[in-house]
Order: C-alpha cells, then sequence, then structure tokens
C-alpha cells in the first residue's frame, strides 16, 4: 500500500514538468501577441526609426522567434529570468523583493476567511434551513457575484473614508514607520523578531483592509464546500452509529464529520488560494500594495516581455507546487487513493 502511493506522488511530480514547459511556451507566445512595440516605448515618442532599430536589436527583438524563445530557456537554466525594463532591475530581483509582500496579504486574507468560512459552513449545516443556513447562504451569494475591485473600493470608502478606522491606503507601511530589518519579507513577522511592536501594529492595520477585501472572495467557496461536506458527513451511516452508541455530539460533529469533511474542504482552500494569489492583482493596485501583481500591470502596460513572463512563471510554480502538495495530501491521508484496483 505505501509502495502505491510513493509511485502516485512520484507520478503527480512527474506531470508537473510538462504542465510548468507548456506555462513556458503559451506565456511566450502571448506576451509576443501584445499589442504594442517595447522599442518603440523605451525609445520614446519623439525617437526616429533608427533609434528604434537600434532599441529593438539591443532588446533582441529582431530575432526569430525560435531564436528568441531558445535564448529565454537558456537563461531560465541559469536562473535567470531577465531584465525588467519598466524598473532597470532584474526580474528575479524584482519577484525577490516583491513576492513576500503579495503571500504575505494572500495567507491574511485566507486565514481570515477561513476564521469566518468553517464555522459559519459547519453551524449552516447542524441548522439546515434556520436563519443562521439562510445568512450562509446570502454571505456565499453576495461574495461570489461581487467583484473583488468592487469589494475593495466599497471598504476603503466605508472604513477609511467615511469611518476613518483604516491607515491610508498607501502600501505596506506608512511613511512615518522604518521597514523592519528583511527576514522574512513579512513586516509584521520580521518585527515580531526584533520586537518592534508598533511597526507591527502599523504593517498590520496597513493589511487589515485589503486581507479583508480576499476574505470575502475566499468566503463564498469555502463556506459552501464546509456546508455540503459537512451535511454529507453528518448524514452517514458511521455517524448515525455514533450517535446510537452515545459518542458525544462534538465529538460525532468536530472529529467523525468535520474529519472526513476536510478532505474535499482542502481541495477548495488550495484553489482558493490560487485564485486569491490573481486576485491579488486588482487588490494592490486599489491599495498601492507594493506586490507582484501591481508588478505585473506596470509591465503589461509597457509591454515589459521579461517581467510579464516572470511573473506568469512564477504564479503557475506557486499554483502547480500547491496543487501538488494537496495531491501529496490527499495520497497520505485517503486509504483510498493509491489503492490496486
Amino acid at each position: 500500500m505505501l509502495y502505491d502511493k510513493i509511485q502516485l506522488i512520484i507520478k503527480r511530480l512527474m506531470l508537473a514538468v510538462p504542465t510548468l514547459f507548456g506555462v513556458l511556451v503559451i506565456s511566450f507566445c502571448l506576451t509576443r501577441a501584445l499589442p504594442g512595440d517595447p522599442a518603440v516605448y523605451f525609445a520614446g515618442a519623439m525617437a526616429d526609426e533608427a533609434s528604434i532599430q537600434h532599441v529593438r536589436e539591443k532588446l533582441g527583438l529582431d530575432r526569430s522567434l525560435p531564436y528568441q524563445f531558445l535564448a529565454y530557456c537558456n537563461n531560465l537554466l541559469n536562473g535567470e529570468l531577465g531584465q525588467s525594463l519598466t524598473t532597470g532591475q532584474s526580474v528575479t530581483y524584482e519577484i525577490k523583493a516583491r513576492l513576500p509582500a503579495s503571500l504575505e496579504l494572500t495567507l491574511l486574507g485566507l486565514f481570515m476567511g477561513l476564521l469566518i468560512a468553517i464555522p459559519l459552513g459547519i453551524l449552516a449545516a447542524l441548522k439546515p434551513n434556520t436563519w443562521i443556513d439562510h445568512l450562509c447562504r446570502v454571505l456565499v451569494t453576495a461574495g461570489a457575484s461581487t467583484p473583488i475591485f468592487f469589494s475593495g473600493l466599497f471598504l476603503m470608502f466605508v472604513f477609511y473614508y467615511l469611518l476613518g478606522w483604516s491607515p491610508s491606503p498607501i502600501g505596506r507601511l506608512d511613511f512615518i514607520y522604518l521597514e523592519p530589518p528583511h527576514v522574512t519579507g513579512f513586516y509584521t513577522i520580521d518585527a515580531l523578531i526584533i520586537g518592534d511592536y508598533e511597526v507591527f501594529k502599523a504593517a498590520f492595520a496597513q493589511l487589515l483592509l485589503p486581507a479583508s477585501t480576499l476574505a470575502l472572495c475566499a468566503l463564498a467557496p469555502i463556506a459552501r464546500m464546509t456546508r455540503s461536506s459537512m451535511i454529507t458527513a453528518l448524514e452517514s451511516e458511521y455517524v448515525k452509529a455514533a450517535k446510537a452508541n452515545g459518542i458525544s455530539t462534538n465529538m460525532r460533529v468536530y472529529v467523525y464529520a468535520l474529519q472526513n469533511a476536510s478532505l474535499p474542504l482542502l481541495t477548495v482552500i488550495g484553489l482558493v488560494f490560487g485564485f486569491l494569489l490573481g486576485g491579488n492583482v486588482l487588490v494592490e493596485k486599489v491599495y498601492s500594495w507594493p506586490g507582484i501583481g501591481s508588478f505585473a500591470i506596470d509591465a503589461l502596460v509597457a509591454s515589459d516581455y521579461a517581467a510579464i513572463q516572470g511573473f506568469v512563471l512564477i504564479m503557475a510554480v506557486l499554483f502547480v507546487t500547491l496543487n501538488l502538495i494537496i495531491d501529496i495530501l490527499y495520497t497520505l491521508f485517503d486509504p483510498r487513493m493509491g489503492r490496486n484496483e
């Protein structure tokens, strides 16, 4: 049985390679299909044709597409993602500097969504067709139908402009505070490491509003799946048998039912995390958050090929890695996985 599970994990790892290569090819082709010419953009509006051609040759855009692709793959094998034309820095440097900001925001938004969605889904499953169940449905419908940029602007209008409870949406930290020494790249964690609680509170306050925007998007699918999985588990024979044997309600709900409902919930959480990483693109622009999402939008406007390809590749690696982790957890904890038929 263990050997079968190991074989299944190895197969999943091998399938990730062609997936990433496909993403690499598609992102390369799509960036070249974008309207506009980066050589014209960086040569300037008043540049003549000779200057534009010189910039094009310097960027390697005068070469054939197969040559450009092979050169890009060769740079990837050497650990280079190219140079961003919009910032003048290497794409690797930009992603290393900005990725922790996006991950800190996404993880907090997902955590806040889980704190609300899972208890709400459990309560809705325990009390179907009551006001709690109806409240769950309303929140799920509202969260699924509201665009993420609208949620961000609405929360900003209410909590920053009307009530004044939130700090200015100007990035990760107010200008009166100094950035904590870089350890993890997460300002809250780095501030706690050095014991600077003022910076921690300031960084956490900046996080709350954009993280709440992401949490509203995460709320709908997680609450819906929790409710559905818990209803199925509570109606199963093993839970009914546990009730007949006098096992307490808490034990039946939070051990027997929730444990079996957690596997499909794990899949949804992984998908939601990937969606939130993509949703960061809009949230970061709304809140002036210096993450990879805002970096990608600036690169897209300027047709910055290296930056766009680096962003897509990193997002693909994160998403594939996350799905691999979920598949491995499924394989390890679900006794049906890896069983020979």
